[in-house]
């Protein structure tokens, strides 16, 4: 018989406290009177309060010691949880709590026996902490929770001004510049470790196991040049270098690059083109494209991811079609915004939501237009139109070029003068190795200012600067300033960072300075300083 009434008098405020609290919650913005609302809540917990403690003097009597242990079990779960959902609001924690703590403290004074006094010694124990804690806690937060209920509007308005600087400002600029930078910076140890393992006198195997583990390594690399991305088109420091280029190398990068991967997953995977060549910027063409077809393998369990290149107007083209998942009409407003990913296709793709971002934002950099065509359940299309001119094979597209230097490539590095600016011993051998193997004589330069006055006294020229950008006393734009100031000369330079911040990007270009960002091969350093020599020698 108590039972029945205690269960029924706890299903009726569970009921009320639930629907109040919907209410109230789903019409936050209509809130007109908060402080009665708050009364309400309070008044709604004490009446959840007294049922649990009603129980205690409803059926502690009549139970057996082990029911009456698990009941307090109950009870002490209950309190817990009111410390931490209540305790903000000091009435509202206490309408819960004390009508549960005085009934069970009161049966030590009961004639029956209901538990010996060290128990009720110890539950006396327990309350008082929870007491302390969610005193604590309602200090911590009473100020704001108070604001919220007095002023929702203006709760709002704050709201959205602290969810655009997370977005804006924690997302892009600390994570990516600052959480990227310290993670390149082991894979360009890495790097470093791998281009200096001489692999003559490796067996077959081992041979082809290190190439299995360099594959490894690029990859992973494409990935953190992808976190790069979104940072240097912000920064407005992506260079558009439009120039002659075949379709079909485009076609052959973009199948060894992904067909692999669509067949591992079971897809079908093909690229329709006709033999053609195409004035613009292969490379961020590249990337668009790569960016839709890693998109369709995400999101298609099964079917095909279909490239089409095709002209129209004497302008190529792209359409990319799979047999996905598809996009629901009221994602498709919001697919290129940054790291935005839809509910339903959430648990599908552990990314951070940046691919169509820098799809949208490439588009808008090289003059093209991209639109999505989809159904939710049968798949998407994405189709690019590019402003690049498209010829017939064998024809060449009309287009003045910038004079090749006849100086072969692996030349430009004879006999060159690279000062190296570096503090990690391993990395400045490893750039020693490399440069001289190319013909060119290398200074291995001080970030001390004494000994670097020093040592340029004795060097006659330096034809590039090498440098990192983080040094342990200084960093390398500062170095690379010193330097030309004391040739009186703007030196080429490189800076080699992992650090990938807009401001970064914009001191660099300011400076004249070519930047390779971390992880990077040594191949990669030689080659970038051959294009700043080359650019230096054509100027």
């Amino acid at each position: 018989m108590h039972l029945g009434t205690w269960l029924a008098y706890m299903f009726v405020s569970v009921v009320i406290r639930t629907w109040i609290t919907f209410k109230l919650e789903f019409k936050a913005e209509e809130i007109v009177n908060p402080e009665r609302n708050l009364k309400l809540i309070t008044f709604v917990m004490c009446g959840m309060g007294i049922g649990w403690g009603m129980g205690w003097v409803l059926m502690a009597p009549d139970l057996m010691l082990i029911n009456r242990v698990i009941y307090i079990y109950m009870v002490t779960v209950a309190l817990m949880g009111s410390m931490f959902a209540y305790s903000v609001h000091k009435p509202t924690f206490y309408a819960f709590s004390l009508p549960i703590m005085i009934p069970s403290l009161t049966t030590a004074l009961w004639s029956i026996d209901i538990f010996p006094w060290t128990f009720s010694v110890g539950l006396a124990t327990v309350y008082i902490v929870v007491i302390g804690i969610a005193k604590a806690f309602s200090q911590t937060f009473e100020e704001t929770v108070h604001l919220r209920f007095r002023n929702e509007r203006l709760y709002q308005d704050l709201a959205n001004e602290r969810d655009q600087s997370i977005a804006a400002n924690v997302a892009k600029s600390k994570f990516i510049a600052e959480a990227s930078h310290d993670l390149r910076q082991p894979m360009h140890a890495v790097n470093v470790y791998l281009d200096i393992v001489n692999t003559d006198n490796f067996a077959e195997k081992d041979k082809l196991l290190m190439g299995k583990i360099k594959n490894s390594i690029t990859s992973l690399n494409s990935m953190f040049n992808s976190l790069l991305n979104i940072s240097k088109l912000d920064a407005h420091v992506t260079p558009v270098n439009n120039l002659n280029f075949d379709l079909q190398e485009l076609v052959n990068m973009l199948r060894d690059l992904y067909e692999a991967r669509s067949k591992n997953k079971g897809l079908t995977f093909k690229i329709s083109f006709s033999d053609s060549h195409i004035y613009g910027d292969k490379l961020l063409l590249q990337q668009v494209i790569g960016n839709l077809i890693s998109n369709a393998i995400q999101y298609t369990e099964t079917g095909s991811i279909e490239v089409k290149l095709i002209m129209q107007n004497d302008c190529l083209v792209v359409e990319v079609i799979d047999t996905g998942c598809g996009i629901e009409k009221s994602d498709q407003h919001h697919i290129y915004s940054e790291f935005y990913r839809a509910d339903r296709t959430r648990s599908l793709h552990d990314g951070l939501g940046l691919g169509l971002s820098i799809v949208q934002r490439l588009c808008n950099l090289i003059g093209a237009v991209v639109h999505v065509d989809s159904k939710l359940g049968e798949g998407s299309k994405f189709v690019v139109i590019t402003p690049y001119l498209v010829s017939s094979s064998g024809e060449s597209i009309a287009i003045a070029l910038a004079p090749t230097n006849p100086l072969h490539m692996h030349r430009i590095l004879q006999g060159k003068y690279i000062g190296v600016i570096e503090d990690n011993p391993i990395i400045v051998d490893a750039y020693r190795q490399t440069l001289a193997s190319e013909g060119a004589y290398v200074y291995v330069l001080s970030e001390t200012e004494s000994v670097l006055n020093t040592q340029l006294e004795g060097i006659n020229r330096i034809d590039c600067i090498l440098s990192d950008y983080r040094l342990s006393q200084t960093t390398g734009d500062v170095l690379i300033q010193k330097i030309r100031e004391n040739y009186n000369e703007e030196i080429a330079a490189i800076i080699v960072t992992g650090d990938t911040s807009p401001s970064h990007f914009n001191l660099f270009a300011n400076l004249n300075v070519q930047v390779l960002h971390k992880p990077v091969s040594f191949r990669e350093v030689a080659q970038a300083i051959r294009k700043v020599l080359e650019v230096k020698e054509l100027q």
